[in-house]
């Protein structure tokens, strides 16, 4: 057969074929599903949302060096209540127009209240909400961000100064 009489000839069965495969029954197939509902944490203010910044100042009274803020999280973590908080990269304040001043390398603290406070780095931390009540726990925590002013001239250091704090929440299976 020549190639044109073959690729008709297939033509031609290949309906009969699909027709026989949709008549043949595939009988039942048993299948098991387990659904597993993974824990799941939302980490924000209290009221809800987060904070687009957070503003130091040097109010504290003891060292008008030190600048430094503190702000209310609540942690909420569907079917679970252990998590971890590591700091990312540590957090440096430089001057949004002369990059050669920076504050002292940021400390970052969280923790359930004051005098619970833990210096959070890249080595993971562990935190536990309270019993869940119902699926979810829910905990209020502090977090707290101080750090020295550059040294200088009050005047040649005045200014506004940026730097991205990331934090990374990892729900504890």
């Amino acid at each position: 057969m020549k190639l044109w009489q073959q690729m008709i000839a297939a033509a031609l069965l290949l309906p009969g074929i699909a027709a026989n495969a949709a008549d043949s029954p595939l009988g039942g197939v048993p299948i098991t599903i387990n659904l597993t509902n993974l824990p799941q944490i939302t980490v924000e203010k209290p009221e809800g949302g987060w904070y687009d910044t957070l503003a130091l100042d040097n109010s504290s009274g003891r060292d008008v060096t030190l600048y430094q803020a503190q702000v209310p999280v609540k942690v909420s973590i569907r079917n679970e209540s252990d998590f971890s908080v590591t700091l990312v990269n540590p957090l440096i304040l430089t001057h949004s127009t002369n990059p050669s001043l920076t504050f002292s390398t940021a400390l970052v603290e969280f923790g359930s209240s004051t005098t619970t406070l833990q210096a959070l780095s890249a080595t993971p931390i562990d935190f536990s909400n309270s019993i869940p009540l119902g699926d979810t726990s829910v905990g209020n925590y502090l977090l707290s961000v101080s750090a020295h002013q550059p040294p200088g001239v009050r005047g040649d250091i005045t200014g506004d100064y940026v730097g991205e704090l990331m934090l990374l929440f990892e729900v504890n299976i």
